[in-house]
Parts: C-alpha cells; sequence; structure tokens
C-alpha cells in the first residue's frame, strides 16, 4: 500500500473509532508555505483520552505497518540515560511496512504537550487532501509543532518549514503564539538558532 492508499485508510480506521485526530508534519505544513515541499510520511496527531498508545498500535497494524515507538527523550534528545533505560513516556507512534524506512505513518500521541490542544482547534479547520475534507492543524499549531520539534533535534525540514511559512505571509494570531510558546516552555535551540525566522526569535526571546 503506498501513500497515498494510506493516508486516506488511516483518516478511516481513525474515524470508525471515533478517535480525535488532525492532521500535521508536512502535509500539514504544506497548506502554509510558500512554496510546496515533498513529504515521505503522513503525520497524524490523535487525542484520545486514554490507552492512545494501544490503539494507535493497532490502527498501524490494520494497515499493515509494523509500530516503532519513540519516547520523550527520544525526541528530546536526550538525557542518555532515559533513552538507554526507555524510561520515558512513548509520545510517538512510528508505522512502516517491512523494510521500508519512508512512506508510512507517524501518529503523535497526546503525551506530546501541543498534540492535544492543537487537534482541538483543528476540528472545523478542513482540507482536502484528495479524498474529501479532513480536520488539519491551524497555522499557528504547525508552527508551535515545529518550534517544539526543535527542542529537542534541530531538523533542516523544521527549519525550512518555519522559514517557508513566514515567508508566505500569512495573517497569524500572535498573542495566541507569545501564550502558547510560553505555556510549552519553548526556547530557542542551542544549534542552528540562527536559521530560525527573526520574528519567532523575537517571540521566544520574549517568552518571559
Amino acid at each position: 500500500m503506498d501513500l497515498f492508499d494510506l493516508f486516506p485508510k488511516a483518516v478511516e480506521l481513525l474515524r470508525a473509532r471515533k478517535v480525535p485526530f488532525a492532521v500535521s508534519g508536512g502535509f500539514a505544513a504544506g497548506l502554509y508555505r510558500a512554496e510546496p515541499r515533498v513529504t515521505m510520511d503522513v503525520d497524524l496527531g490523535i487525542a484520545l483520552d486514554r490507552d492512545a498508545e494501544n490503539v494507535g498500535k493497532e490502527i498501524l497494524s490494520e494497515l499493515h505497518l509494523i509500530p516503532g515507538t519513540v519516547r520523550a527523550a527520544e525526541l528530546a534528545g536526550g538525557p542518555l540515560f532515559a533513552i538507554k533505560r526507555k524510561s520515558t513516556p512513548v509520545v510517538m507512534l512510528v508505522g512502516r511496512a517491512q523494510g521500508k524506512i519512508n512512506g508510512g505513518i507517524d501518529l503523535m500521541l497526546p503525551s506530546i504537550p501541543w498534540v492535544r490542544g492543537a487537534v482541538e482547534r483543528a476540528g472545523d479547520n478542513l482540507a482536502d487532501f484528495g479524498f474529501g475534507p479532513v480536520p488539519v492543524l491551524q497555522v499557528e499549531d504547525v508552527i508551535l509543532s515545529k518550534l517544539y520539534a526543535l527542542q529537542g533535534k534541530v531538523r533542516a525540514k523544521d527549519l525550512d518549514d518555519l522559514q517557508s511559512i513566514m515567508d508566505s505571509k500569512k495573517e497569524l494570531d500572535i498573542a495566541f503564539l507569545r501564550t502558547q510558546i510560553q505555556t510549552l516552555n519553548l526556547k530557542l535551540p542551542s544549534t542552528g538558532k540562527e536559521l530560525v525566522p527573526e520574528s519567532l526569535r523575537i517571540l521566544l526571546r520574549a517568552k518571559r
């Protein structure tokens, strides 16, 4: 099953189980960027009140994907002892076909601090990716998710998404961004901070 078969099937399974969800990651960012970019995976935030990890694994298995887990310490880039001991909560499920590293479904669990609120706010923010309207993160929540990702591993695609979204000159709710940056305790990354758009650097520096 290729990515464009997996995407609608994943949505169908989430809806059948009444799991609140929203499209995030590259597909969401692509709606707000100044220019398109290719993405190899589908990222979906899910906001179940309980048992999100097990339900997510069941959905990935129904898609004939092998579920892998990402824990909080891995996402944050440390501490190393917590990564080795696997002692922090699972925050993300990575579903891939046997032998594949791309072309799968990633499920962001509500244990990631931005997920639950972003999924709730996405309820009326719908986009059609070729198989009918689905909820997708609002532009501010895409920005927050990318800034959150930079708190751990600095990835070129997150920085590029942030720059392209800011270049698009879309109207942003700056007061909301400022409040959420403080709530999520977001900071400038220790490396690559000069690549974060200046307007966002100002917000991150002024959060206190």
